[in-house]
């Protein structure tokens, strides 16, 4: 398994309020995170740096506890940590109130893939000539989409496509999402914060993923998304299976 991975501040902002983790446990099992933060100056790179933090301490204090078939139940627990410290720390400084991250955390273990996400940082599958996104989108846009309001393309432009409805933080408790995927040799899995997603397409994303070798494609994501003209800090991380999955 191989692990890469970038944050850039991007051409307009201020600050890089992204952040981001990763880490190889075993030969079979790694497990990686990135994360959004929001909530002004300030408030959002301490919550996206809060929330990596503490992420980064739950799986080294109790991923032994994470037997096979209880992937879902730790990550929640997982979120749920993050989501409270972040809380915390709000409630404590007034100036901090409101701030807030999202998360898309992975664990790939045994040949297989578990997510946990709350917000509109996506984890994609790339395999061969596909690019296919695992994860959805807690936000006001994928609302519309999904209820049939507006479409998809209309989605791209909507001027409200960077409100989201889930995010570590903002309150006490935290419903995060759960997916789990199989996975092939030689499959790469990309996380990313809406920094790449809104600047860069899927087939662009896909053509680099395939055509970019493995430890340079970060750097070759950031880049076409400072092209496109995105205007928000851009992370790209990213897990790449070697030629054969192990069980394990």
């Amino acid at each position: 398994m191989k692990l890469a991975a970038k944050t850039d501040i991007g051409s307009v902002r201020r600050e890089n309020q992204d952040d981001y983790r990763a880490a190889q446990q075993s030969e079979s099992e790694a497990w990686a995170v990135v994360c959004d933060g929001m909530g002004g100056a300030r408030g959002g790179k301490i919550a996206s740096r809060v929330g990596c933090d503490s992420i980064q301490r739950y799986f080294a204090r109790n991923f032994a506890e994470c037997t096979p078939g209880r992937e879902n139940v730790f990550l929640a627990d997982v979120l749920q940590y993050a989501n409270r410290e972040i809380y915390a720390m709000a409630c404590k400084n007034p100036e901090m109130a409101g701030m807030g991250t999202t998360a898309v955390c992975a664990l790939v273990r045994g040949g297989v893939v578990h997510l946990c996400h709350a917000g509109d940082s996506r984890a994609y599958l790339c395999r061969g000539d596909t690019l296919r996104q695992l994860t959805h989108d807690h936000s006001y846009v994928q609302e519309l989409v999904d209820c049939g309001s507006i479409t998809q393309q209309e989605a791209e432009h909507h001027p409200k496509k960077n409100v989201i409805t889930r995010a570590l933080g903002v309150d006490g408790l935290v419903r995060p999402e759960y997916t789990a995927e199989s996975l092939a040799p030689g499959d790469v899995l990309l996380l990313c914060s809406d920094g790449l997603s809104n600047a860069v397409t899927a087939a662009q994303i896909q053509h680099i993923l395939r055509e970019t070798p493995f430890y340079e494609a970060p750097d070759r994501l950031v880049e076409a998304a400072n092209i496109g003209g995105g205007p928000d800090n851009i992370t790209a991380l990213l897990i790449g299976l070697e030629s054969e999955v192990a069980n394990g």
